[in-house]
């Protein structure tokens, strides 16, 4: 009995000891398993993983491209911004020490609140940024007792700047923070939050050219973040500086011109199409982007009903008025409807259709013929035109000056404007054309719009005998020849007489254009006066005139000088300004006596 309880014991022992071998030895296979997947399968995985713990890239901003007029002067650079930012774990509560920093700068309540939500945002050893855009006085002030903040640094870093503030505002545009609509635009470029992108204008529309690429700094970091210390470094690569074609003093003299008006100047070299000057006011300070508005300033910015965000140079659309009968009297030469000495007869008004059209004149111009009621700029005479050519003849010879058409000019939010035709009007009002809008059309009404860009370019063509040139603001390579957007194929004869007349509106003795004639050269030219709305009039035919300043007349003026060998073509519109000849026309003309003064000391000087 004893010897089979102790066969029995011997069994089970023997059975246990197999049982934890067989265990143990799995579990063994199962470390084995476990350390062959983590050091060899997965070993290169981890190997890189605990390698980027160690080492943090950050990146290094590049300068934006600088950006300068034709003759190389500074529209757009970068300038040091200082910023004063401290490390929470070495410098104690933040509260506390924005106390200090109070009593060495100004900080307001809304700065001090922002930096304390931000320190409640972010761990204690990575930079809190407290103060940016410091003034020299500031730098100094702080630099003299930097040793009683611990913690406390000045860091430089580079800032947009636009030395000229309003200055080409619409023109150079502004920057903002990335969006997400903004990276689909750039699907190539690897965006961050709180990056800078150009919003409008040169910043917008040469961003790839402009923002060049960034640099990297590798940083050793310990397990929690913290660096330790710089391992290596790319420096950034500045972007490309751009050299515009405009002309800083031509820009100075058309925002001067405009004064506290509303409206847009653009003065085009009709030998190129290059921009050389481009105005829309009211404008605004593109620095204040970079700054920040507070909210009452940018509630007031957006809110104002002259509109400063908007560059009415190619987004404004206004009714040319009268301008728009250099288009109608090219047509008219050309079909052979009308010969340049044939005299019709303006009363002071036309009736049609039991409709009467009034001509600028209440008495009337008389017998004219077309240099006569191009100078004196007789509505009825270009009624009596219009009747003859027919809306789809005078919308074929606008068609060829660049009207209802993008110029193609690198900003955005170009606008077409609005050339009328029968098939137009069906397409996007679904009614038929009327005889009576043909008469309208011709003096630059009823459905006409035109940007005051396509109204320098269309003078600009007329100027340089009939190539309408792609508007440009950047200056080509030398040797690149300008962009033609259309031959226009006038007949240098029609060409010939509409120049002369046009001569006539600035320099002959009844010419609508004399408060338009330049100090030092002949000039070509046209205004306009385009109705806001529709004006009542006394039976006698004269108009009632309203008070209200938003419903009174936008005046314009095309002109080009010198008349013999044109250099220069400009538009002005000035919204709500009444008569083109009374307000436009001196617009111009001060922006041609400055130009040409300088042309004048220029050639003088170089004569010495």
């Amino acid at each position: 009995m004893l010897e089979d309880d102790h066969e029995r014991f011997r069994v089970d022992a023997r059975r246990r000891v197999l049982t934890l071998g067989v265990g143990a030895a799995g579990l063994f296979a199962v470390l084995i398993g476990r350390l062959f997947n983590l050091q060899v399968l997965r070993g290169g995985a981890y190997r890189d993983l605990a390698e980027n713990n160690r080492i943090s890239l950050q990146p290094l901003p590049a300068p934006r491209g600088r950006v300068f007029d034709r003759f190389e002067r500074m529209l757009v650079e970068n300038s040091p911004n200082y910023r004063l930012v401290a490390i929470p774990e070495i410098s104690g509560p933040v509260s506390e020490l924005v106390g200090r920093i109070r009593q060495i700068t100004e900080l307001s309540d809304e700065q001090i609140e922002q930096v304390l939500k931000q320190a409640k945002r972010q761990r204690a050893f990575l930079p809190l940024k407290i103060k940016s855009h410091l003034s020299w006085s500031e730098l100094s002030r702080i630099e003299t007792r930097i040793h009683e903040l611990p913690g406390v640094e000045i860091q430089a870093q580079a800032r947009r700047h636009y030395p000229h503030g309003a200055l080409l505002a619409h023109v150079l545009g502004y920057l903002g923070e990335v969006t997400e609509r903004d990276r689909k635009r750039f699907p190539n470029f690897r965006y961050r939050a709180g990056d800078l992108i150009g919003k409008t204008g040169i910043e917008r529309a040469f961003e790839t050219q402009l923002r060049g690429h960034e640099g990297v700094r590798e940083m050793e970091v310990n397990a929690i973040g913290r660096r330790v210390r710089e391992l290596a470094r790319r420096e950034p690569d500045q972007g490309r500086d751009l050299t515009l074609t405009i002309d800083l003093d031509l820009q100075r003299d058309a925002e001067a011109a405009l004064g506290e008006n509303s409206g847009a100047v653009v003065a085009l070299d009709p030998r190129n199409g290059e921009v050389l000057a481009m105005a829309s006011s009211p404008s605004y300070d593109p620095n204040r982007f970079i700054e920040g508005f507070r909210s009452d300033e940018w509630r007031e910015l957006i809110t104002d009903p002259f509109r400063p965000l908007s560059n009415k140079a190619v987004q404004g659309r206004y009714p040319p008025g009268s301008t728009f009968k250099i288009v109608v009297a090219l047509a008219a030469l050309e079909s052979g409807k009308i010969s340049p000495h044939e005299k019709l007869f303006c009363g002071g008004h036309l009736t049609r259709h039991d409709h009467r059209f009034h001509c600028w004149r209440r008495g009337g111009h008389g017998s004219v013929n077309l240099k006569q009621a191009m100078a004196q700029s007789c509505d009825v005479y270009f009624y009596r035109v219009a009747e003859k050519l027919g809306i789809d003849t005078i919308h074929d010879m606008a068609d060829r000056l660049g009207f209802g058409r993008q110029s193609g000019i690198a900003l955005g939010g170009e606008r077409r404007g609005i050339n009328p035709s029968r098939e137009w009007k069906k397409a996007n009002l679904g009614k038929i054309w009327f005889p009576g809008e043909t008469l309208i059309s011709a003096i630059g009404q009823g459905y006409n719009l035109a940007t005051p860009l396509q109204l320098a370019n269309m003078m600009a063509a007329v100027a340089n005998g009939g190539v309408l040139y792609k508007p440009t603001l950047v200056r080509p390579a030398r040797g690149r020849e300008p962009q033609v957007l259309r031959h226009t194929r006038l007949r240098p004869e029609d060409l010939a007489f509409v120049k002369e007349a046009l001569e006539e509106v600035v320099h002959g003795a009844r010419g609508t254009a004399h408060n338009g004639r330049p100090e030092l050269v002949r000039a070509g030219g046209k205004t306009g006066t385009s109705q806001v709305v529709r004006h009542k009039r006394e039976a006698s035919g004269k108009i009632i005139k309203d008070d209200d300043p938003t419903l009174r007349d936008h005046a314009l003026y095309v002109s080009y000088a010198p008349a013999d060998d044109p250099v220069l073509a400009i538009a002005a519109v000035v919204e709500h300004g009444g008569g083109g000849g009374s307000v436009a026309a001196p617009v111009v003309k001060q922006v041609m006596d400055g130009h040409f003064a300088r042309r004048k000391q220029w050639w003088e000087r170089r004569a010495l």
